[in-house]
């Protein structure tokens, strides 16, 4: 064969080969549009679902645009995937969670409620990707109300504790310190590190717990716990502070140097502040 009936032949195929794509594209959706029929827009939505996720859909191209389809539902058709969740393979629990956040995404203000239940149900039974997934779903919308589930996964699945530990500092919930706490017990220096941070994000009584760790006498306990708590110290923090110098002047010099710097500031707020009260006009009683 000659190099003309060669680039003809070429060009033949491609010009060949987007007729065939979209014949088979057609098809598919031809396929999905007689599934579907007449239902009403849920009931769609579930028989959508089923050619995603479900053990009868082998035609892998026809689940994925059953997927796609179902996805750009938007709200009307989280229940659908949500529900997928009860019934299709835990394998594919990754996949509908993600599904779940693509359907999301679809909708202009607010959160389904049922995409509270899939995050719970993901957390609780999924795979560990699903799990993940759930989580960091909820970076920018937490749910209080799963805290304890969250928890729960670090229990089950400990590869997950930093996750963990990023969803329940952003949740943002007081309860959470007490499994903080104990990740801080742990030793890992990476893990300890997190844990002191969330404390300190979360606040009120976290503070608590790194206030009394910056006296440990474990010196890496002590000095990432002092790190946490340095950049929230207040004027009642200034004993702990000069405690620190006193009792532990062989730490980390940048450390005691911050230290210093900070007990400096709160002494000059403190001055500061007693200046304004002297110069307040006294109400008599």
């Amino acid at each position: 064969m000659n190099r003309l009936a060669i680039l003809a032949w070429i060009v033949a195929a491609l010009a060949l080969a987007p007729v065939a794509f979209a014949t088979e594209s057609d098809a598919i959706d031809e396929e999905i549009r007689l599934a579907v029929g007449s239902q009403t827009i849920q009931g769609q939505a579930n028989t959508l679902a089923r050619l995603a996720w479900g053990d009868e859909t082998t035609h892998h191209e026809l689940a994925t645009r059953a997927r796609e389809k179902l996805t750009l539902f938007g709200r009307h058709g989280i229940q659908a995937i949500a529900e997928s969740l009860q019934w299709a393979g835990t394998e594919l629990s990754a996949d509908i969670m993600l599904a779940i956040i693509e359907a999301e995404l679809q909708m202009t203000s607010g959160r389904a409620s049922y995409s509270t239940l899939a995050v719970d149900h993901a957390i609780w039974f999924g795979s560990p990707d699903a799990k993940r997934l759930a989580m960091l779903f909820m970076a920018d919308r937490p749910i209080p109300i799963l805290l304890l589930s969250v928890i729960d996964a670090a229990h089950e699945y400990p590869q997950l504790t930093a996750v963990v530990i990023e969803t329940v500092e952003i949740i943002g919930d007081d309860r959470a310190r007490f499994f903080l706490a104990d990740r801080m017990e742990q030793g890992d220096p990476e893990i300890r590190r997190r844990a002191a941070t969330a404390l300190a994000s979360i606040g009120g009584q976290g503070f608590d717990y790194l206030r009394a760790w910056s006296l440990s006498d474990q010196p890496e306990l002590r000095e990432t716990a002092l790190r946490a708590l340095l950049p929230n110290t207040t004027i009642g923090d200034l004993m702990t502070l000069y405690e620190y110098v006193q009792m532990f002047p062989d730490d980390d010099p940048s450390l005691l140097a911050a230290l210093q710097d900070r007990a400096l500031l709160l002494e000059e707020l403190f001055e500061a502040q007693q200046q304004i009260d002297s110069a307040s006009p006294q109400l008599d009683d």
